[in-house]
């Protein structure tokens, strides 16, 4: 490729959805991601592009750690452990994070659900987002993922809605779903789908957030990025960036080639930061902090960060429950309301066993437990930080005490129906501690009005920087309390019809 016009970092959500549409329109676009091709999408790559299989051993699962990264006790550090792997660790004070690597970022390890927002939830946004501006971006991201509903139910759905319906929560909602479901479950018949790949329907194995090895959930390194490709896009994995800085009228982005292990440079007049949020919020502060080539960054950088209060709870042996792994991961789920206005919701996972090897002792105690999942509005308050070499913050759970207080009851009050042997809220931490989990960072280069509220503006460019852009789920002002992918891809689309 000569000269791109827009490089563009990551090939999550945010990344592979701009990348396609602005290659669509006739930009020369660079895609640069740190991770290696995965399971049946790389199958069609030469090995010189690097593929890995998705990890269904233990000793797959240690291979599959690609980094991990922690700032306590007043220091951050970083442990480079596999730099083909899939999973992220980000260790702070209060709070865990794990995140996903590779051509396809998280979407390789999403649970497929495409829930929109309620429109209440866009107050938060500057005035020219609305629900209704909005509409035709959620409408573009259904045309190419064709989310809806698990056709079927399996036996954990139908226990969990009689659970729900025993503590008095609410009504179990089936969300879309991006899976490319079979007409019955003898059908195994493959379906091409709206970038023109195979996808084979879904044999309810329930290892979605471990990457999927039939094709049936559909990731954007099956959907987007073929389109991406066919438009004349190029992707370029195990590339790391490393540095951004203005040179003339545009960009320079330098990484690091972890195949030949040089280090590059390119240059182009647009960049877009789509690494997810913590990687994206990483390379900015280091920029604007150690490095000065981005010296002008906004102060508000690292404000309004959020866990969308993610909980788990663990059901341990129920007896009502034979085989929890059996469906999709996660279908389906309870949302609560608080004086008439959505709060939070509790949602059940199972505990895949299918392609994992465990032992025959141990496999029927797995497949009759199983996990209820929270996500939450919280208030969004919290602050990222960069101590000259990596991130900082201590936001935990008094970010929003009330909200967690109120999700661990209603879980709590779930999980007795089950009458399991054991169970357990807010894990791993415990019930009642500062310590809290996510895998839906959000935040820190959010979507404002002026720099002082915000890193970036209504298309998300970053105020002052004309040509850089984010989009992925750094742009978030407030937690939605929903799976954040499909928002995530819908101002994805908005963000690429409005660049000029």
């Amino acid at each position: 490729m000569n000269q791109p016009d827009v490089v563009v970092i990551g090939s999550g959500f945010g990344g592979s959805i701009t990348a396609a549409r602005l290659a669509q329109r006739g930009m020369r676009v660079l895609i640069l991601e740190r991770g290696p091709w995965w399971g049946p999408a790389g199958i069609e790559r030469s090995e010189s592009e690097h593929r890995r299989e998705f990890p269904r051993t233990l000793n797959g699962l240690r291979k599959s750690l690609r980094n991990i990264r922690w700032a306590r006790g007043g220091r951050s550090r970083e442990l480079l452990l596999n730099p083909d792997g899939l999973y992220e660790y980000h260790g702070f004070r209060h709070l865990d994070v794990v995140t996903g690597s590779g051509v396809g970022g998280g979407s390789l390890i999403y649970t497929s659900i495409m829930e929109q927002p309620e429109d209440d939830f866009f107050d938060a946004f500057p005035a020219e987002i609305t629900p209704a501006e909005m509409q035709p971006y959620f409408g573009r991201v259904r045309e190419m993922l064709r989310p809806r509903p698990m056709p079927d139910r399996p036996e954990k759905n139908a226990v969990f809605e009689q659970m729900v319906r025993s503590s008095g929560v609410g009504e179990v909602k089936y969300p879309d779903v991006a899976i490319q479901w079979r007409q019955s479950p003898d059908d195994a018949a493959s379906t091409h789908n709206a970038a023109g790949v195979k996808q084979a329907g879904c044999t309810h194995c329930g290892m979605c957030v471990a990457g999927c090895n039939e094709r049936a959930k559909t990731t954007m390194d099956l959907t987007y990025l073929p389109a991406a490709l066919a438009a004349g896009a190029v992707i370029r994995p195990m590339s790391e960036v490393m540095a951004i800085g203005e040179v003339g009228q545009g960009y320079f982005v330098r990484y690091l080639d972890r195949i030949t292990g040089q280090e590059l440079t390119v240059n182009a007049h647009r960049v877009v930061l789509a690494a997810g949020s913590l990687n994206t919020l990483r390379l900015l502060f280091t920029c604007r902090d150690r490095l000065g080539t981005l010296p002008r960054l906004p102060e508000s950088l690292g404000s309004h960060f959020s866990p969308n209060t993610d909980m788990g709870g663990l059901v341990y042996r129920t007896p009502k429950v034979t085989n929890s792994a059996y469906g999709a991961a996660f279908n389906s789920f309870v949302p609560v309301r608080k004086n008439g206005r959505y709060r939070f919701l509790v949602g059940e996972v199972g505990m895949p066993t299918a392609e994992f090897k465990v032992p025959g002792f141990l496999k029927k105690r797995v497949e009759q437990s199983l996990l209820l999942l929270g996500m939450g509005r919280d208030a969004s308050t919290g602050t990222v930080r960069f101590d000259g070499k990596g991130l900082v913050t201590d936001m935990g759970r008094s970010v929003d005490p009330e909200i967690f207080a109120e999700m661990e009851t209603v879980m709590g009050e779930i999980a007795r129906q089950y009458e399991p042997a054991r169970s357990a809220v807010n894990i791993p931490s415990g019930r009642g501690s500062e310590r809290i989990f996510t895998v839906h960072p959000l935040g820190g280069a959010s979507i404002a009005s002026t720099p002082a509220e915000g890193a970036t503006d209504h298309r998300g460019q970053i105020f002052g920087h004309p040509g850089l852009h984010v989009a992925d789920g750094s742009l978030y002002p407030k937690a939605p309390g929903i799976p954040p992918s499909f928002t995530i891809a819908a101002l994805a689309e908005r963000i690429a019809a409005l660049m000029d």
